[in-house]
């Protein structure tokens, strides 16, 4: 068994349109992959280069911002394609899907892998309820009941969904769907694939067809699923402490000190445990220009990366943000 998945992991990695599969070698570097730069070539978009590369639409827009996702791009304009991750802290086992980054984690068993995609996720007031599951079965072609929420959504708007959606390649469910174990939501494909990245589902977790299909034959029934919405993770990686930072959920921008706190004392933890110190003037950096990306957060530099991004002169942070109780520059 563990040859099987050993070799359909090697030929997705080689495939044409490949996951973002990485080995992990050391427990204690949680960070993966590489940002690239790429060059904008004639009648490309900013949403077809996510696409091609396995990156969601929402992570795109943030480390080029300024672009129209859906508009052809100025040829030769360099292109960010945000593929470092930092691995979030859980037991690498089964699925870890992390709303806020809009990012699903897959360890597939006996591989000292992880293979990470994009997801859609629920529009604001449909949120895929946190906490741990399990995959209760998994289904090609499946078909599709609306709830009848969605369907007077749906009415509303004109559109008139019938009862039972058959299987095939027009159903929004795409070709392979996920079931939870939680009534009515599903890691599944969809017939809508610019939707992936991004928030647009009722709740459910949405994929590209070709990512879908390059897990489902790995998952069985009973893997577990750690649904979570963190939007500040901490890395460490080859001597450097790492802070990502993304858009927070609408839902959590009225209380963001739980989620902070806990990745602040994260990093102090990391750099008192390997000697390293913090600039928390680029942790302030970081979380205020809220990019995504894997950033350097301590005063030894990563060879192996690049900054690309201008970061203001003054940090801005009223004094009564949690970061003040860690660092002098918010001080009087």
């Amino acid at each position: 068994m563990k040859k099987k998945l050993i070799g359909i992991l090697l030929f997705i990695m080689t495939s044409h349109l490949c996951a973002l599969a990485f080995p992990i070698t050391n427990s204690d570097n949680n960070v993966v992959g590489q940002i690239m730069i790429v060059t904008a070539t004639e009648g490309q978009t900013l949403s077809q280069l996510g696409l091609q590369y396995d990156v969601g639409r929402d992570a795109m827009r943030s480390v080029n911002p300024g672009l129209d996702p859906d508009k052809p791009l100025p040829v030769g304009l360099p292109i960010i394609i945000p593929t470092r991750f930092i691995i979030p802290a859980y037991t690498h086992e089964g699925f870890i899907v992390n709303l806020s980054e809009m990012r699903i984690y897959y360890f597939p068993p006996n591989t000292n892998t992880v293979m990470i995609f994009p997801i859609g996720i629920g529009k604001a007031g449909y949120m895929t309820p946190l906490g741990m599951t399990f995959v209760a079965r998994k289904m090609k072609d499946p078909y599709w009941i609306p709830p009848e929420s969605i369907r007077q959504y749906n009415k509303e708007k004109g559109i008139i969904l019938p009862k039972i959606i058959q299987g095939g390649p027009d159903n929004p469910l795409g070709r392979r769907a996920i079931y939870l174990n939680i009534p009515s939501y599903l890691i599944h494909a969809t017939n809508f694939p610019a939707s992936v990245g991004s928030r647009g589902s009722f709740g459910c977790i949405r994929m590209t067809e070709n990512d879908i299909e390059q897990i489902f034959p790995l998952v069985a029934k009973q893997t577990p699923v750690r649904i979570i919405a963190e939007p500040y993770l901490a890395g460490w990686s080859n001597g450097v402490l790492y802070l990502e930072v993304n858009k927070p959920l609408n839902e959590d921008k009225l209380n963001l000190q739980p989620l902070i706190q806990p990745v602040l004392l994260t990093l102090i933890r990391l750099s008192l445990q390997h000697h390293v110190d913090i600039n928390w003037k680029k942790v302030e950096y970081a979380l205020q220009n809220q990019t995504g990306l894997p950033t350097v957060v301590s005063d030894i530099e990563d060879k192996s990366s690049s900054s690309f991004f201008a970061i203001n002169s003054k940090p801005t942070w009223p004094q009564s943000t949690t970061l003040c109780q860690y660092s002098h520059v918010c001080q009087p």
